[in-house]
Order: structure tokens, then sequence, then C-alpha cells
């Protein structure tokens, strides 16, 4: 019975041991108990190769195919993920070339790793080596088979240009053609050399006619008269072209007098006394456009004068209109007319209770509705035209003979910016009102109101233009 236990039990430890030696070998065989190093790699064809399939590095079997991840879209490639023995690592570069190869013509595939060169850098772990696509045998038959197509019908082509130059051969051997008949027909070429024979006869007998003074060419050779009318043109042709020298030997000398005048030194020393005057005026013109001592340029100081011409003029029409009401002046105002409807003033207008009457007819209109910036400033717009004509007008009622005040108003700025540009608004109107509808200028009248309108309308500013029909006039 403990006999029958030993032989189990060597039994056992004997398979064990089988067992584990299987294990090593195939263990061997794959790889299993090396060290490895991964890699990645990219196809667009497999040609057949599998997860698990062979890794060989200059032919040596290194490692196998680990992974083998699908593309998503057509666009994108196989990407494979393979390992390899660490003891062959430094033959992989950074410009290795990994392929798919084929042991025999019906054997497995497996994956090809070939080295890179010395001086590249060695590729890192993970890292995606270039690969190449393989080649698929069907692609390879079917370019073989096109070549030996494009082969036998360049063949044909060879056996037609022979057959096509045997043709030409026998049709000469026959005396087909005109070749063939050359070769071939005596007659024929006895009527040959009878024409060139007759041709050089031809040939003798013009040169005797030319030497025997025969024809126009022989007349030309020998007749000394035509002779003579051929030298006269000859000397003539010979007369004008001295003529012409003559000529330009005058067109020299007057140059030469030109020269000697300094006649271009002149006109340069006048082109340059042309340029320094220009100089001058520019000089001139920058020195008035800088800035005065105060720091205003020209056209400030131009603008600042203006503005001051303004503000006398203002200054001047209120110590008229006090001048007017003085009890010693008032008569000699009134012999020069200045209360006329044309030439009231401001202050005047705004006490005179028939102007401010609030039955008059008026037609307010703002200066963004009437005006645009034009090359020479405010002027009047199509739409503002188009206003003022249908505020006029679209009562019906007949303006002939009735008075109307034009009321210019600007808004913002200095007291004598608002006159001027109230009173520019005011006129612009007036001339478009007496073109347009033709009233008599003495019924129209022009006072600028600066910002504020009279109080009695109830408006505490206004930007732009108001029109004003009398009524009971």
């Amino acid at each position: 019975m403990g006999i029958k236990k030993e032989g189990i039990g060597l039994f056992v430890i004997g398979g064990l041991v089988l067992f584990g030696i299987g294990m090593f070998l195939i263990g061997d065989r794959h790889q299993l108990f090396a060290r490895h190093t991964e890699y990645n790699t990219e196809f667009t064809n497999l040609s057949g190769l599998t997860t698990g399939a062979k890794v060989r590095v200059s032919g040596l079997d290194a490692g196998e195919v680990l992974t083998i991840d699908v593309p998503d879209s057509p666009a994108a490639r196989f990407r494979l993920r393979f390992r390899i023995d660490a003891r062959l690592r430094a033959l992989v570069r950074s410009d290795s070339l990994v392929t798919i190869g084929r042991e025999g013509v019906v054997g497995g595939t497996y994956l090809s790793v070939r080295p890179g060169s010395s001086q590249s850098p060695q590729a890192d772990a993970l890292a995606t080596i270039p690969s190449a696509e393989p080649t698929e045998l069907s692609a390879l038959l079917t370019s073989t088979a096109g070549l030996l197509d494009d082969v036998r019908g360049a063949l044909k082509g060879v056996t037609s240009t022979v057959s096509n130059v045997n043709d030409v051969v026998v049709g000469l051997k026959e005396g087909r053609g005109t070749a063939g008949m050359l070769l071939s027909d005596d007659a024929l070429a006895s009527d040959i050399r009878r024409t060139v024979t007759a041709a050089g006869s031809s040939v003798r007998d013009i040169a005797a006619d030319l030497q025997s003074g025969r024809g126009a060419a022989s007349m030309l050779l020998r007749d000394e008269a035509v002779a003579g009318q051929i030298r006269e043109v000859v000397a003539n042709t010979l007369a004008a072209t001295a003529a012409v020298g003559q000529a330009t030997r005058k067109a020299d000398a007057l140059m030469t007098d030109l020269s000697s005048r300094q006649i271009p030194q002149k006109a340069g020393e006048l082109v340059d006394r042309l340029r320094d005057s220009a100089q001058h005026i520019h000089q001139i013109t920058s020195d008035i456009s800088k800035p005065d001592q105060a720091g205003m340029s020209a056209g400030a100081n131009i603008r600042s004068s203006l503005i001051n011409v303004d503000t006398a003029t203002a200054n001047l029409a209120d110590v008229t209109e006090a001048a007017k009401h003085n009890f010693l002046l008032r008569g000699f105002f009134n012999k020069r007319g200045y209360y006329s409807l044309a030439e009231i003033s401001p202050d005047e207008y705004r006490r005179v209770a028939a102007f401010t009457n609030r039955s008059n007819r008026r037609i307010w209109l703002s200066n963004s509705e009437l005006f645009q910036n034009g090359s020479n400033g405010e002027e009047l717009s199509e739409r503002g035209k188009a206003l003022l004509h249908a505020g006029l007008t679209q009562r019906g009622d007949s303006l002939a003979g009735r008075p109307i005040i034009i009321e210019g108003y600007a808004n913002g700025g200095v007291p004598a910016d608002e006159l001027r540009v109230s009173r520019s608004r005011a006129m612009a109107v007036r001339q478009y009102i007496q073109e347009r509808l033709e009233i008599d200028p003495k019924n129209l009248g022009v006072v600028p109101m600066k910002s504020v309108p009279p109080k009695e309308l109830g408006r505490a500013s206004w930007d732009g233009v108001c029109i004003v029909v009398l009524l009971g006039s």
C-alpha cells in the first residue's frame, strides 16, 4: 500500500515537472518571460494581420501584435500596438519603417520592423513608428496583366509597321506609285532625261539672247541710253542725300550756337529760380500756419477774428436799436427807413404784439429736418425744401400780400455764434421761399432770434426755423 502511494506521488511530481517544462517552452516561444517595449503604428489595409501575429525586427522574431483599434471613419486608419524584446530596442529608431509581410505565397502574415539609421534618435516607448502600406498580390497581378497588354499592343504596332514596309517594297518592285514608276519604267526615265536636256538648251538660248542684245534684260546690259537714265537717277539720289546731309549740318550748327549762348544753362537757372520761389512761398505759408506765442494757429486766429466781428456787429445792432428809440435820433432813423420789415431788430420784434400774437400761423421746422452739411457749411436739404413747400401751401390759402417773418434759431455755443448761425438759417429759408413761391421781397422779414423764442409762445428754446405768417394784414 505504501508502494502504491509512492508511485502515485512520483507520477504527480513527474506530471508537474512536464507541465512546468511545457509552460516554459510555450512562454519562451511567446517571450512571456522577457522584458518588452511597446510601440504603435497605423495602416489603412491590414492584409489579414490579426492580434497575436508575430513581430520581426530585421527578420528576427521579437514580439507580437497586442491590439488592433478599428477606425471610426473611412478617412481614419487601423491603429496597432505591438511589443518587441527590450534587447532589440536599440534597433528601433524614429526613421524605422513598419510593414506587413507574408510567409510565402499562402503563409500567415506578420509585422516587420526595419531598423532605422544610426543618425536618427532611438524611438521612445509607445511612440508611433512610420508604416508602409502592404502590396496586395491581386493588385500586383492586375498591374502585371496591364503591362502585358501594353507589350502586346506595342508588338502589334511593330508587326503592322513591318507589314507596311513590306508592302512599300513590293510596290516598288511591281512599279506601283511614282517611285515605282521611276524605278521600273524606262520610257518615263527617257522623258525625264529629254525634259532636262530641253531645259538646258533653253537656258543656253537665254544666255545667247542676252549676249546678242535681244529683250529687255539685254537692253539693260547693252543700251547706253537706258544706262544713262539709270545713272541720272542715281545722281539725283546722291544730290538729295547731300541736301539731307547739309540740312543735318545746319541743325548741328544751330545746336552748337544754342549751346554757345548757354541757352540750356539759362533754362536750368530759370527752373532753379522757380523752384526756389516755390520753396520760399511754401516757407511763408508754413510760417503763417504755425501757432503764435499763445499757441493759436492762423486758422484759429481768423476764426476768433470772425467771432469778434460778429460780436461787434451784434453790439452795434444793440446800440443802433437803442438809438432808434432815443427822442433826439428817432426822426433820423425813420427817414432812413430802419423800421422796414426786412430790418426789424430781434428786441423790437419781441416787443411788438403783432409779431408775437398766438393767432399768427406758425410753422416750426427743426435744424435736422431742414439742413444738411455741404461743402460751404449748412445748406437746405431736399427733404427740407419739400417740408417748406408743403408747410406753406398745404392749407391752400393765398400768401400774396401777406407779411411773412422767418425766425432763425441756433441752440448751443457762444452768443455770437448763435446770432450768426440763426441769421444764416433764416436767410437761406428766405431765399428759397422768394425764388420758389415768387413772394415780394418787401413782404419777407428775417429775424435772428439766437436760441430763445418770444415768451408769449411758451417755448424755452428752439434749434431751427419758425415761419410766421402774419394775419390781419
